[in-house]
C-alpha cells in the first residue's frame, strides 16, 4: 500500500529516531483502526532506516490463548540465535527480560524494534513492554508499538500499562483516515466514482485500496460485500483454500502449510498469485486481516468446526516436537472438542502460572471448568481449587471466594477431612483479603477444629500458620508466635519449605513490632523471603516483601521500607501478583505521606482509587492518606473519605487500620473544631487496644485524642518521647526526633509547642509542605497569644512559577543546575540530606521528569530557571 498523507507521521518518527543518537531511547505508539495503515507506515519507515540501524520485528497473534511473550520470542531469535536456540519458556520472566536487555546493550549503533498488534498481547508481553520502556532511556533504541485503539476498551490491560509509564518515555501517534480529496484522486485513476468510494470506505486506506484493487469488482455496498463478492467469483478450490486459511488467525509456518497445501496445490498457488495469501516472517497469512475475518465469519458453524478439527489434528501430530499448547487449545475450542480443551487448558494454565501470568492462568482454568463434562467430581474440584488460587493471586478475590465455597461443599460431602481443612483455611485468607475479619476468624477456627486431632500434615501446618497470620494482622503477638512456632516445627518435621516460609513470615512480622526483638523479626522475614525466592514461591515472596515494607513504615525505618517496597512492587508486577502490587503501592503512598512527599502520595492514592472495586484492605490506607493531605491543604472537605475509611476499618476489626482511621478523624476535629467521632467508636477502639496493638500506634492515638480535646484513660504505661508535649523542652525533643526521621509535618507540630521563634519555624515548615489549613490555624493561635511578626502565607514566588515550586524547591533546583550532590546542597542550605531528597522528589514530580538533569532542562525550558 503506497503511503498517502503520511508525511507528517514519517517526519515525527524520523525526529524521534534521530534523537536516540545520544543514547537515550524512546517508545512510539502508533494507534488506529484496522486497515488504517499502521503496518504500512512501519514497513516504510523501517525500509528508510535499514542502512542506519539494526531492526528487530515481532508481532502478537489474535489467538483465543495468546502465546506468552510471542513478539519477544520473535525478536529473541533475531537478536542472537545461539543464545536462545529454543524459546526459554521455563525461565523466570524477570531474568529473561534482564538478559534480553543486557544483550541489546552490547549491540553497536542505533536499534529499531517493532512490536505489532499489542492489543492482542498477553500479560507477559505487556509486562515486558512496561519493563523495557521504563529503561529505554539507557539504550539508543526506538521502540515502535502498534495497536488498534478501537479495541482498547476502558478496562483493557494496555491502559493500565500506559498509566504506569513515565509520560516522557513514550509518545502516541494516531493514524487518521485519508481525506476525501485523496480518495477522489485515487478513484479517478481507476475509473471509479470517488464520492462513492469515500462514502463507503470513510477514507480507511485498506477499504479504499481493496475496493480499487484489480480483484475487487467495482464499488460494493460495503466492504464485507466487496470481499464476499470477490470470494464468490473464485473457483471452488480457491474458495476452499481461503476457508482453510481463514481459521488460522496467527498464520501458519511454511513447513506446516506444505502439509495442507498438497490437497489444494493449484488453488493455493492461485491465492499467492493474486496476493490474497502472502508469506510474512516465515508464515503464510492473508494479505489483509479483514479478508480473513470476513471469510471466517461467512463459514457455517459445521464448516468452521470441520476446518478447526483439521488444524487441530495437524498440531496434535507435531505436539511432542513443538509443545504448542496454546494453539492446540485454540483449535480444540473452535472444533468443539471439549475433552481436548479440558485436557490442555489446565496444562496451558500451569505453564502461564509458572511464567508469572497468573491472570491468564485463571482464565485458562475457567475455560477447563466451562468445558468440563462428566461426573468426576474430584477432577472438577481440582479445577475449582486451581482457578480460585489463581484468582486470589490476581486480585479477583470475590470470584475466588465463590469457587472455594463450591469446592468446600464438595469435599465436605465426601468427608475428606484434609481437603475440607485446606479449603476452610483458604477461605479464611480470602475473607481477610475481602476485609471481613469476622468470616476470616470463623473459617480459621473451623479449619483448626477439623484438623487439630489429626497427625501432622501440610494442611494442618498451613491451618496453624494461617491462624498465626490472622493474629499477626490483629496485633496479637503472643498468640501469633504461639501458633506460628507450632507451624514452623511441623513444617520442618514434614520438610515443607513453602509452609516454613509462610510461618516464618508471620512470626517474624510479630517479632518486628516488639522493640527487644525487632532485629530478630527482620531476620526471620528475610529468611522467609530467601526461601520463597529460591523455590519460586511467588505468593510467599510477595508476602515477605509486603511485610518487610509495611512493617518498616510502621516502625519508622523509612529507608529500609522504601527499598523493600520498590523491590517488592517490581517483583510482583513482573508476575501478575496484582493483589500484592496494589497492597504495597498503598503502603508506598503512606510512606511518602509520612515523609512529606505529599504530591507523590496523592498521585499513588488517586491512581489506586480509580478502581471502583478496590478491596477494603487496600482502599482504607489510601483513603486515609488522601483525606489527610486534602484536609491539611484545605482544598476540600475530606470528611466523606474519612468516614468511609473508618467504616471499612471497623469492619476489619484490625488496629493497624482502625487506629489510622480514628487518628485521621481526630486530626480533622482538631483542624475544624467540629466533633465528628461518636463516643462509642472511641470506646470500641479503646477496648481493642486493651487486647492488642503496638505501643507506637497507641501513643499516636493518645496524642491526637489530646490535640482534639478528647479524654481517654491512658492505654500505655507512659507517653513515648516521640509524642510527649507535656513541656516545651519535651516537645522540642520530640520535634528533633521527628526531624531526624524525616517527618517534617510531625516535626513542625511539636516545634510549634516551643517558644515564639520555634512557632515561626513551625509555620514556615507547614507553609513549605503546603499545609495551608494547618498554617492558618497556627497563625490564628499565634495571634491569640499576642505574637507579632507572623510570617505570611504562600509566597508570591511560589505562585509566580508555572510548576508551583516553593521557594525552597527553587533553591534546591538552582543548586541542581550547578550539579551539586545532596550533601553539598544540604550544607549550603543548612538543611538535612533527607530534606533535600524530599525536595528533589517533589521537584521531579511537579516538573514531570525522572532525573535531576531533566528537571533542570525542563525548568530552563518553561522559564522558571535562568
Amino acid at each position: 500500500m503506497a503511503l498517502i498523507e503520511r508525511d507528517g507521521l514519517m517526519s515525527s518518527l524520523q525526529k524521534y529516531f534521530e534523537n536516540i543518537a545520544g543514547g537515550e531511547g524512546h517508545c512510539v505508539l502508533l494507534k488506529g483502526e484496522p486497515g488504517i495503515g499502521k503496518t504500512t507506515l512501519v514497513k516504510a519507515f523501517c525500509k528508510e532506516q535499514a542502512d542506519a540501524c539494526t531492526i528487530y520485528h515481532g508481532a502478537c497473534d489474535g489467538l483465543f490463548t495468546p502465546r506468552p511473550l510471542a513478539p519477544l520470542y520473535d525478536v529473541l531469535w533475531q537478536v542472537n540465535k545461539e543464545r536462545w536456540p529454543v524459546p526459554p519458556t521455563n525461565e523466570e520472566r524477570s531474568v529473561l527480560f534482564a538478559n534480553f536487555f543486557q544483550e541489546l546493550s552490547t549491540k553497536k549503533g542505533k536499534l529499531l524494534m517493532v512490536f505489532e498488534d499489542i492489543h492482542w498481547a498477553d500479560e507477559g508481553t505487556l509486562d515486558f513492554i512496561k519493563f523495557f520502556v521504563r529503561r529505554i532511556d539507557q539504550l539508543p533504541c526506538l521502540f515502535i508499538l502498534t495497536y488498534r485503539d478501537n479495541e482498547i476498551y476502558s478496562r483493557h490491560p494496555l491502559r493500565n500499562v500506559l498509566g504506569q509509564l513515565r509520560p516522557d518515555s513514550f509518545t502516541k501517534l494516531a493514524l487518521t483516515p485519508l481525506s476525501k480529496e485523496a480518495v477522489v484522486k485515487m478513484a479517478a485513476q481507476k475509473g471509479y466514482s470517488g464520492e462513492d468510494v469515500y462514502s463507503i470506505s470513510g477514507g480507511n486506506p485498506f477499504y479504499v485500496n481493496e475496493i480499487l484493487a484489480s480483484y475487487s469488482p467495482g464499488v460494493p455496498d460495503n466492504i464485507k460485500d466487496a470481499i464476499l463478492s470477490v470470494y464468490e467469483r473464485q473457483e471452488e478450490g480457491t474458495k476452499n483454500a481461503w476457508q482453510i486459511c481463514s481459521v488460522i488467525p496467527e498464520g501458519l509456518e511454511v513447513d506446516r502449510f506444505v502439509k495442507i497445501k498438497s490437497a489444494w496445490d493449484e488453488a493455493m498457488d492461485h491465492c499467492f498469485a493474486i496476493s490474497v495469501l502472502v508469506v510474512q516472517n516465515g508464515k503464510v497469512v492473508f494479505k489483509h486481516e479483514l479478508y480473513r475475518r470476513t471469510i471466517e465469519e461467512s463459514l457455517s458453524p459445521f464448516k468452521r468446526i470441520t476446518l478447526n478439527k483439521m488444524m487441530l489434528e495437524l498440531f496434535l501430530d507435531s505436539f511432542e516436537e513443538s509443545g504448542e499448547i496454546e494453539r492446540i487449545l485454540h483449535y480444540a475450542k473452535n472444533a468443539n472438542e471439549k475433552k481436548l480443551v479440558v485436557k490442555y487448558a489446565p496444562e496451558a494454565a500451569r505453564k502461564a502460572a509458572s511464567l508469572g501470568a497468573h491472570k491468564e492462568a485463571s482464565r485458562l482454568f475457567r475455560t477447563a471448568i466451562e468445558y468440563f463434562e462428566g461426573d468426576d467430581d474430584c477432577q472438577l474440584a481440582e479445577f475449582y481449587e486451581a482457578y480460585a488460587y489463581e484468582c486470589y493471586l490476581s486480585n479477583q478475590v470475590k470470584e475466588a471466594i465463590a469457587f472455594t465455597e463450591k469446592v468446600l461443599n464438595l469435599w465436605t460431602e465426601k468427608a475428606d477431612i484434609e481437603k475440607t481443612g485446606h479449603n476452610l483455611h483458604f477461605l479464611s485468607r480470602l475473607w481477610w483479603f475481602d476485609g471481613n475479619r469476622k468470616n476470616a476468624e470463623s473459617f480459621a477456627r473451623q479449619a483448626i477444629g477439623v484438623l487439630k486431632d489429626r497427625p501432622a500434615s501440610s494442611t494442618k501446618a498451613m491451618a496453624f500458620s494461617n491462624m498465626s497470620q490472622l493474629k499477626m494482622l490483629s496485633d496479637e503477638p503472643a498468640d501469633c508466635i504461639l501458633w506460628g512456632e507450632e507451624a514452623i516445627e511441623m513444617a520442618k518435621e514434614l520438610g515443607n519449605k513453602e509452609i516454613l516460609s509462610h510461618a516464618l513470615n508471620n512470626v517474624g512480622t510479630a517479632q518486628m513490632f516488639i522493640p527487644s526483638s525487632e532485629q530478630k523479626g527482620i531476620a526471620m522475614l528475610q529468611q522467609s523471603l530467601e526461601i520463597a525466592l529460591q523455590n519460586s514461591y511467588h505468593e510467599h515472596a510477595a508476602r515477605a516483601y509486603t511485610n518487610l515494607g509495611s512493617g518498616s513504615v510502621k516502625i519508622k525505618n523509612y529507608a529500609f521500607a522504601r527499598k523493600a517496597l520498590e523491590e517488592g512492587i517490581r517483583y510482583c508486577e513482573e508476575r501478575d501478583l496484582n493483589s500484592w502490587t496494589t497492597y504495597m503501592s498503598s503502603w508506598k503512598a503512606r510512606l511518602n505521606f509520612e515523609t512529606g512527599n505529599w504530591t507523590v502520595a496523592c498521585a499513588i492514592a488517586d491512581n489506586l482509587l480509580k478502581n471502583e472495586n478496590q478491596l477494603a484492605i487496600f482502599k482504607i490506607t489510601v483513603l486515609i492518606v488522601l483525606a489527610r493531605i486534602i484536609m491539611r491543604r484545605g482544598e476540600k472537605d475530606a470528611l466523606p473519605f474519612l468516614l468511609e475509611a473508618k467504616a471499612e476499618a471497623f469492619e476489619t476489626m484490625e488496629l493497624q487500620r482502625v487506629i489510622p482511621s480514628m487518628v485521621a478523624l481526630l486530626e480533622y476535629e482538631w483542624l475544624t473544631g467540629k466533633k465528628i467521632i461518636e463516643n462509642e467508636d472511641i470506646e470500641q477502639t479503646a477496648v481493642l487496644m486493651q487486647e492488642a496493638g503496638i505501643d507506637s500506634e497507641k501513643n499516636e492515638f493518645a496524642f491526637w485524642m489530646k490535640k482534639a480535646g478528647r479524654v481517654l484513660a491512658p492505654l500505655t504505661k507512659e507517653i513515648a518521647e516521640a509524642y510527649d508535649m507535656s513541656s516545651s523542652a519535651k516537645a522540642l525533643k520530640a520535634a528533633a526526633f521527628w526531624g531526624n526521621l524525616g517527618c517534617p509535618y510531625e516535626q513542625a507540630l511539636f516545634l510549634f509547642e516551643g517558644k515564639e521563634e520555634d512557632k515561626r519555624k513551625a509555620i514556615a515548615m507547614m507553609q513549605e509542605l503546603g499545609a495551608t489549613a494547618v498554617h492558618e490555624k497556627m497563625k490564628q493561635e499565634m495571634r491569640n497569644l499576642g505574637i507579632k511578626n507572623i510570617p505570611r502565607g504562600i509566597r508570591e514566588s511560589t505562585r509566580s512559577n508555572t510548576a508551583f515550586l516553593t521557594g525552597r524547591e527553587m533553591d534546591v533546583l538552582r543548586l541542581l543546575k550547578e550539579e551539586l550532590q545532596n550533601k553539598e546542597i544540604a550544607a549550603q542550605l543548612y538543611i538535612s540530606a533527607k530534606t533535600v531528597d524530599h525536595h528533589i522528589s517533589s521537584i521531579l514530580f511537579k516538573l514531570d521528569t525522572n532525573s535531576r538533569s531533566k528537571a533542570v532542562s525542563e525548568a530552563l525550558r518553561i522559564g522558571i530557571l535562568k
